[in-house]
């Protein structure tokens, strides 16, 4: 699990026996973007479903807000539309291992074109059109996917 607060800490003491964030922060560095990361491991208290294992888990603050549950409602109450997918985990169950990240940039292919899902760090004291930029760079390669003339499908072959 990606971590960037220390919330996804806390909500994962609430299912884990110990818990291990390594490296405790280091920052990520891609082609075109950047990001805080630490690895998440821990030893669950029990054989709990997975799936409310993982429930108690998201949404990560890292992109609700926290404390999660005012952060939701805010959110509720201020955007004006539906999130989607967007930061949905995004991983697998198997055995007794399992692996999720935070679907932070994500696009999905729909009939007739693509969502595509990105956001950004808006804090006090941030500056509007500087996460605008960050945004448009977030959401860039998925733009020229959209421009190409090759159906998406005909990219996966």
């Amino acid at each position: 699990m990606n971590l960037e607060s220390s919330g996804d800490k806390s909500a994962s003491h609430a299912v884990c026996s110990w818990v291990l964030v390594d490296p405790q922060k280091a920052i990520r560095k891609l082609s075109r973007v950047q990001h805080l990361y630490a690895r998440l491991k821990g030893r669950l208290k029990n054989e709990d479903d997975e799936f409310d294992i993982l429930s108690s888990l998201h949404p990560s603050p890292a992109v609700c807000g926290f404390p999660t549950e005012e952060a939701r409602l805010l959110i509720a109450e201020t955007e004006s539309f539906d999130r989607g997918m967007y930061a949905g985990p995004v991983g697998w169950f198997g055995g007794e291992e399992a692996e999720f990240a935070v679907g932070i940039r994500s696009s999905l292919v729909i009939q007739g074109g693509a969502l595509a899902y990105a956001g950004t760090g808006i804090v006090q004291g941030s500056d509007p059109s500087l996460e605008w930029e960050e945004l448009e760079l977030k959401t860039s390669q998925f733009t020229k996917l959209s421009r190409l003339e090759v159906p998406l499908l005909g990219l996966m072959k």
